[in-house]
C-alpha cells in the first residue's frame, strides 16, 4: 500500500506512535522514528528493521523549533523528501484550573499544539513541491465539542482543541497543493501515559486500533479525504 513512501512519526518510542510506525512499515513505507528519547526511538526502529523494513531513528523535541528544523533536514538528506507525517508526540497533565500554573499550561501547549504546528510547517515545505502528501494529527476526544469532559483537564483539552482547529485550517491550505490533513481523536487508549494518569480498569482502545485508523487516513484508501477528525470511542468496547 505504501511502497516507495517515506513516513515520519513523532512520539514513536512507545504507545500509539510505536504501533503506528511499525504498521506503516509493514505496509511498505520507509519510516523515520522520532522521539525525545533516542533509546526508545532506536528500539522501535530496530523492531521495524528486524521485520525487514527500512527505518531511521532520530531524536527531537517537537516544542523546540531548531530541533524540528534539524529533524526535517535529516529526513530530506536521508530520503529526499516526505510523503506522510504523523504528529503523535504529546504530553498530558491534570489539575484544576486554579491549581494550574501558566508555566504548566504553556508547557502543554508548546508540545501538543506548537509541536504539531512546527512539524506541519516543515512538512508542507517538503510536500508542496511534490504536490502530494498526507498528514495525520493525533488529537483526542478531549478536543471534540460535545464529548464528555473531566475536571482537571483544562490545559489538556485546550491543547487538543487546538490540534483539531489547526487540522481544519491546514486541510484548507493544503488543498491547492495536494496535501491532505486529518486528525484522529481517540478516547482512552491503553498506553503508559494513561496508566499513570488513570490506573483503574475500564474499557480502553489498543494502540494498534488507533494505528489502523491512522494508516487508513495516511494511505491511498482515504484519497480525497481531508479536514476530518475521526472520533474513536473506547466505550464501544463494553
Amino acid at each position: 500500500m505504501l511502497k516507495g513512501k517515506t513516513a515520519l512519526v513523532t512520539g514513536a518510542g512507545k504507545g500509539i506512535g510505536r504501533a503506528t510506525a511499525i504498521l506503516l512499515a509493514k505496509n511498505g513505507a520507509a519510516v523515520v522514528v522520532c522521539s525525545r528519547t533516542i533509546r526508545e526511538a532506536e528500539e522501535t526502529a530496530g523492531e521495524i528493521r528486524s521485520q525487514g523494513g527500512v527505518s531511521l531513528a532520530l531524536e527531537c523535541d517537537v516544542s523546540d523549533e531548531k530541533s524540528v528544523v534539524t529533524l526535517f533536514a535529516e529526513v530530506k538528506k536521508n530520503f529526499g523528501g516526505l510523503d506522510i507525517l504523523v504528529n503523535n508526540a504529546g504530553l498530558f497533565s491534570s489539575g484544576l484550573v486554579e491549581e494550574t500554573s501558566l508555566e504548566e499550561f504553556n508547557r502543554l501547549l508548546a508540545v501538543n499544539v506548537g509541536g504539531v504546528f512546527l512539524c506541519c510547517r516543515e512538512a508542507f515545505k517538503l510536500m508542496r513541491p511534490k504536490v502530494s502528501g498526507s498528514i495525520v494529527n493525533v488529537s483526542s476526544l478531549s478536543g471534540v465539542k460535545g464529548a464528555k469532559k473531566f475536571p482537571g483537564f483544562g490545559a489538556y483539552c485546550a491543547s487538543k482543541f487546538g490540534v483539531v482547529g489547526l487540522t481544519e485550517v491546514l486541510a484548507v491550505e493544503g488543498a491547492e497543493c495536494g496535501i491532505r490533513v486529518n486528525a484522529v481523536c481517540p478516547g482512552a487508549v491503553d498506553t503508559e501515559m494513561l496508566k499513570k494518569a488513570f490506573p483503574g480498569d475500564f474499557p480502553k482502545l489498543r494502540p494498534e486500533q488507533v494505528a489502523e485508523t491512522i494508516l487508513f487516513l495516511a494511505g491511498p484508501k482515504s484519497s480525497g479525504v481531508s479536514g476530518t477528525c475521526a472520533e474513536m470511542y473506547s466505550d464501544l468496547l463494553k
